[in-house]
């Protein structure tokens, strides 16, 4: 799997920081571009006040609890139901770089203004005056008891400083900026680096790789396949963050609460400017996913799959380093010879073929299995399978011929040509029963393309029968731009935090939360031709959760 959507948030961090840092040093001002020191650099944005007090009633809504959202709507009749505020626009807070030889980041908020006569009255019953500036236009201030706002109307919007120098700039409409984010979230924020001049950004990138140069150094008692490691990881972050800073065009930050979905959306988006190599890139991952996209998270308590990329000189290396030792453990007669290779030999040529592949494509699931007990299903993707196969297939079988292979079985069962083998270990830890059930046992199995595993009581079987019946019909339908997933039903971890008793009150919260489900929590990125995301999903039940967190707190 590409490095680019699994450093997003470190990207997000050093490009952010940076900026800001920048923003503040002593250098020339930028000569080769013409800067737009009117649009923003950054924006925040809260879709509409009406927005959020409808989140508000339905968030109590599913714990039946409507007296909390009437204490918020009775304090904003305090206020006049704050009349003269248009309540169905977005309102927020624009970053904009002051012009001037050091541009200094200044922060201006942005009100919707419905009727500016009606917003006096509400004002002035409050205390608060609203005042025209002497011999402008479109220019007021408000007292308040520390300090006085400084306003300016322009396009049916309040535009907000301290300082009344911070308004002397022709402000671009807001709704520009805020309708993209508006569309999709309740509540936004957007770095919009396609409006950093581009010395900035540059020196953003110069500034992080000088940061780099002096991380990179071999630490005390770190090997040298660590260090390798830990210095190509942290190159491969840097490529990613000097791409973003030349050919992004935004990042953004959002969060929806849907009530027709039933559902939390947590976003972390990277947009790319048009025609850029980092568009080409997204254009080549989003035809790319995982040969296990096609699972279905909510069939599973846990799921995860990906696709992880080996780097040549450091994950290769260190895993074919690791088939190599493990040679020297096998007894010869599973390993044979050149001429005449042994069980052992055909899984590990099929291993090492799989790992010089460049990735590894893999999914595992957890699934019910009887009562309160769980099964874990896997598959990994194989280069060379039928060498795999083979020696799986001798393997079990001479097993069957030797001495004291009692809980070893070769053949117990065939689905889709995929011959089922059986092992039943013995000294099984207290704590893998209390998942997988008293007496679990391991199935395994070998199609023409992928490795099986299943593990769990005896009846864990029919679920791997179904799991490989299933990928033979439906393992064509890939979601593409899906190279990795993690999801989990909240409900399947319950009992183990019950055991653990750390938070009784959570606990028992919990239950009642996710008594009528929604439960379930999903991690996955999103690439399209000019945008990679990271997302996160939480089901109905975890909104019942915030919710009875705040009307149970004392």
């Amino acid at each position: 799997m590409p490095s680019l959507f699994k450093r997003v948030t470190l990207t997000l961090s050093f490009l952010t920081f940076s900026t800001l840092a920048l923003a503040q040093s002593k250098t020339d001002e930028p000569r080769k571009e013409q800067i737009d020191w009117n649009k923003p650099i950054a924006v925040a944005s809260i879709a509409s006040i009406d927005r959020v007090l409808d989140d508000i009633d339905y968030m109590f809504a599913t714990i039946d609890k409507p007296e909390y959202p009437a204490m918020i709507k009775g304090f904003l009749a305090q206020y006049r139901n704050l009349e003269g505020i248009d309540k169905t626009r977005p309102l927020g807070a624009f970053v904009f770089l002051k012009e001037g030889i050091s541009p200094q980041p200044e922060v201006v908020g942005y009100i919707p203004i419905k009727d500016l006569d009606a917003l006096k009255q509400t004002l002035d019953e409050v205390g608060f005056f609203l005042n025209p500036v002497p011999d402008t236009k479109d220019r007021f201030t408000v007292a308040l008891p520390n300090f006085s706002l400084h306003l300016k109307l322009a396009h049916d919007y309040a535009f907000v400083q301290i300082k009344s120098e911070a308004l002397d700039r022709d402000f671009y409409n807001p709704d520009e900026f805020t309708r993209p984010l508006a569309e999709k979230y309740d509540i936004a924020a957007s770095l919009l680096l396609k409006n950093v001049p581009e010395p900035m950004r540059m020196m953003a990138v110069d500034l992080a790789s000088a940061r780099i140069d002096q991380q990179l150094q071999q630490k005390p008692g770190e090997s040298d396949i660590q260090f390798q490691s830990r210095k190509a990881t942290t190159m491969l972050i840097f490529k990613q963050f000097q791409s973003v800073a030349n050919d992004g065009a935004a990042l953004t930050l959002g969060y929806e609460l849907s009530k027709q979905n039933k559902k939390i959306l947590l976003h972390f988006g990277i947009e790319a400017k048009p025609e850029t190599d980092l568009t080409k890139q997204l254009e080549e991952l989003s035809r790319k996913a995982s040969q296990y996209s096609y699972l279905n998270a909510a069939d599973s308590d846990v799921l995860g799959y990906t696709v992880f990329p080996l780097n040549k000189d450091i994950e290769q290396k260190m895993l074919l380093d690791v088939i190599e030792k493990s040679k020297a453990d096998v007894p010869p007669v599973f390993l044979g010879t050149a001429d005449n290779p042994g069980p052992a030999a055909k899984i590990l040529k099929s291993a090492e073929s799989t790992v010089r592949s460049g990735k590894l494509d893999a999914h595992v699931k957890l699934v019910q299995n009887g009562a309160e007990k769980l099964a874990l299903i896997g598959a990994l993707k194989l280069t060379d399978a039928a060498s795999f196969k083979a020696g799986l297939q001798e393997f079990f079988d001479l097993m069957a011929q030797a001495e004291d292979t009692e809980g070893i079985k070769a053949n117990v069962t065939e689905v889709e040509g995929v011959a089922i083998h059986q092992i039943s270990p013995n000294g099984v830890k207290q704590n893998a029963r209390d998942i997988f059930g008293e007496n679990p046992v391991i199935f395994l199995g070998c199609s023409d393309d992928e490795c099986w595993i299943a593990m769990g009581e005896p009846s864990c079987l029919e679920l791997l029968q179904a799991s490989i019946t299933a990928a033979g019909k439906e393992g064509k339908q890939l979601k593409p731009g899906s190279p990795f997933l993690f999801s989990l039903k909240f409900t399947s971890v319950l009992p183990l935090a019950e055991q653990k008793n750390k938070d009784p009150e959570f606990v028992e919260s919990a239950k009642v939360a996710f008594a009528t489900g929604g439960d379930l929590m999903t991690f996955y990125p999103k690439i399209t031709s000019n945008q990679v995301s990271l997302n996160l999903e939480l089901g109905e039940g975890f909104i019942r959760l915030i919710s009875l967190a705040i009307a149970n707190r004392k």
